[in-house]
């Protein structure tokens, strides 16, 4: 008898091992398949030749009295499988932009449901709390759907709608059951990225470092924030002066700086100052309103509450959000809080760009960063499959 226990307990021992191990490596190949495919974003990759393609289909859910259009992709095969709200950031395509289109239809293939919903106010260059909001409705949404595992669902976020996808995972509402947040390219404190976006300085271990910034993120920022500002004029010609710098950089704005009264000259004093320190003085001196509202996005005193595991990447040149504002979030995370982080050399920003350079460095340069962007493309896997 007690041998026969014994052969039980040892079989099942290995049957559990096996069982183990064939989870680790079907998410090991996953995961290869995910990223040859990320890096294929204009033409199909492995995971779209090997894998069945996803069912794609228009859904509408409601966020405080708001009808909010969203794209479901999920696996053909029968649930419950994880689910993943995917976040757009700025991007005038919204929902449709083809790299988000390209990594929901992925992940789909990879056993993820897919939810991809259409955030107005990020489609047309405008960032708000709201938009908070509307991402924990999305959360609850698409947790509640029958074909997905309650347990196994995570936010991903990329550039500006990572900063705001750690502020929904840490939204009491959902803070608890949130499993993983990723974050490409997101930022920590908004009051930060200003200072870069305008002056190309960020701050690195105490000290300011400098990396040419893009020309149009403070424009960009501009635009975003003009109706907050209160003079109805001001407000207006910030507006215009923001599109025609979006239009064409080197283009002369000399005509509406002259029509700008107090409040709107003290933006544009921020957009074209290039000291970092008198930077920090100019959002001092910004209206209450502007200084509430980066306050109101930025994430310090804001994520004590989250609890899911944070993924986090950055490139390293990143000139939209400097790759400084991911460690300050790793640095900053709740005690205890679970944190992966790795710094790229091949993304621009939230664009995988993988080189070749030639000659043993190069080599051995690209085996190690590939290594980096396994790790965390298992490490997402891994949330709902292991």
């Amino acid at each position: 008898m007690r041998r026969k226990r014994l052969r039980l307990v040892l079989t099942a021992a290995i049957a559990l091992l096996i069982l183990g191990l064939s989870s680790h490596l079907h998410t090991a190949y996953l995961a290869g398949l995910l990223l040859g495919e990320a890096s294929t974003p204009d033409i199909d990759g492995p995971m779209a030749r090997l894998r069945p393609d996803p069912v794609v289909e228009q859904v509408s859910f409601q966020s405080e009295g708001r009808t909010i259009r969203a794209d479901i992709y999920r696996p053909r095969s029968g649930g419950p499988h994880p689910g993943i709200l995917l976040s757009h950031g700025v991007a005038a395509r919204g929902k449709d932009d083809p790299r988000l289109v390209n990594f929901a239809d992925a992940m789909a293939r990879a056993g993820f449901v897919a939810l991809v919903p259409e955030f107005v106010n990020m489609s047309q260059f405008r960032v708000r709390p709201s938009d908070i909001e509307e991402m924990v409705s999305a959360y609850e949404y698409l947790e509640a759907r029958p074909d997905v595992e309650p347990g196994r669902v995570g936010l991903f976020g990329f550039s500006y709608a990572g900063g705001l996808s750690v502020l929904a995972a840490s939204d009491p509402a959902i803070a608890d059951r949130v499993r993983f947040c990723f974050i490409l390219g997101g930022y920590y404190d908004l009051e930060n990225v200003v200072i870069y976006m305008t002056t190309g300085q960020y701050r690195r271990e105490g000290e300011w470092r400098y990396l040419e910034p893009r020309n149009s993120g403070r424009w960009a920022f501009l635009l975003n924030s003009s109706d907050l500002i209160e003079n109805e004029s001001d407000r207006r010609l910030l507006e215009q002066l923001a599109r025609r710098k979006l239009d064409d950089p080197g283009s002369d704005v000399s005509d509406v700086v002259e029509s700008l009264g107090e409040e709107g000259s003290r933006v544009y004093g921020l957009m074209v100052n290039d000291d970092p320190e008198r930077a920090e003085r100019l959002i001092e001196e910004l209206s209450p309103h502007v200084r509430e509202y980066l306050r109101d996005l930025s994430l310090p005193g804001r994520i004590e509450d989250l609890g899911a595991k944070l993924i986090i990447g950055h490139g390293r040149d990143d000139d939209l959000i400097p790759f400084t504002e991911s460690l300050r979030l790793a640095e900053n995370a709740p005690e205890g809080a679970e944190v992966h982080l790795e710094t790229l050399d091949s993304f621009h920003h939230v664009d995988l760009k993988l080189w070749d350079e030639g000659g043993l460095r190069g080599f051995f340069g690209s085996l190690a960063e590939i290594v980096r962007l396994y790790s965390l493309t298992y490490d997402l896997l891994a949330q709902g499959h292991i």
